[in-house]
């Protein structure tokens, strides 16, 4: 447990998160090179100064605004109205396509290990190419249409991965 006190008075807490209505309350702005963690929310009109960088999965409330040269985690979500500085940098949003092959086909990033979905298999890119013909129900024959259309579709998913690492 944290303790921090506002205005003299004292509040106990896991995460900064947690006191969001109270900084919104006393007008609170995260100055310059702040760094919040992964998840945090911050609620509407907040400010934050330049080169903040926020997790992964954050999510700022309307009319916020980020300084110069901030970085959002992957996953971030911004409200209404947000104005974001000069040279910030957003993270990745993920790869999703359709009729590539049979099924769906996703591939994202998280924690720096790269994630490919083919169908109702969600694998990283490693354990895929360690053993891609796992479904020998549907793709038996690796030489046919079906079986060429998946390999397809995981090699787009590994190229957008490439072209997009964090």
């Amino acid at each position: 447990m944290k303790t921090i006190y506002l205005s003299g008075q004292k509040f106990e807490y896991e995460n900064l998160s947690e006191l969001k209505d109270e900084f919104e309350k006393r007008n609170i702005k995260f100055g310059n090179g702040c760094e919040l963690g992964d998840e945090c929310e911050l609620g509407n009109s907040c400010e934050l100064g330049n080169e903040c960088k926020l997790g992964n999965g954050c999510k700022l409330g309307y009319e916020c605004k980020l300084g110069y040269w901030c970085e959002l985690g992957n996953g971030c979500e911004l409200g209404y109205s947000c104005k974001l500085g000069d040279r910030c940098k957003l993270g990745k949003s993920p790869f999703y396509a359709i009729a590539l092959y049979k099924y769906h086909v996703s591939a994202h990033w998280d924690k720096s290990i790269p994630y490919v979905q083919l169908g109702c298999y969600l694998r990283t890119v490693e354990e895929w190419e360690a053993n891609f013909w796992n479904n020998t129900i549907e793709f038996l024959d690796h030489e046919s249409k079906e079986s060429k259309d998946r390999l397809f579709a995981f090699d787009m998913a590994k190229q957008w991965l490439e072209n997009n690492k964090i």
